[in-house]
């Protein structure tokens, strides 16, 4: 039994190990998958890129307004998505715990364990399906008006 605790314990420090690196990247650097966040200096908005939050470009709100705010629109847009997707993973962790480690696993007399796993990865699965797609448009959707303003 102590070797299972230390099974749980050591599965769930990695979990929020990574969790916490996640949020930390999300807060603190404005990180989201787009890889592209926006900073407002007065009439102008300076365009950022990746984790170091490289300076990719400075636009002047007044020359470009409409694209300018499709692209802080397109990129809230994805930081949006990606805060859902941080507490969605965070909601269904408890569910990949209790399929890896069947002792945990609720109602063991009413659901069989081999459901229990079949529906938390149907959950997954349908979660991920769901939202793959709306990632990719949106993403591309960042990039294509960021190229736009750019070049």
């Amino acid at each position: 039994m102590a070797r299972m605790n230390k099974r749980i314990i050591a599965f769930t420090s990695v979990y929020a190990i990574i969790m916490a690196a996640l949020l930390f990247i999300t807060i603190n650097n404005d990180w989201n998958p787009s890889g592209y966040s926006y900073e407002s200096e007065g009439s102008s908005v300076v365009i950022k890129e990746g984790i170091a939050e490289n300076q990719v470009g400075q636009l002047d709100f007044s020359e470009n307004p409409t694209e300018v705010l499709l692209l802080q629109s397109s990129v809230q847009e994805v930081e949006r998505h990606w805060q859902q997707d941080l507490i969605v993973i965070s909601l269904v962790f408890p569910l990949i715990l209790f399929s890896v480690f069947k002792e945990t696993q609720p109602f063991k007399e009413q659901v069989p364990r081999k459901w229990f796993i079949a529906m938390t990865v149907g959950i997954i699965v349908i979660y991920a399906v769901a939202t793959v797609p709306s990632y990719i448009g949106e993403i591309q959707s960042v990039n294509d008006q960021v190229n736009a303003l750019l070049n």
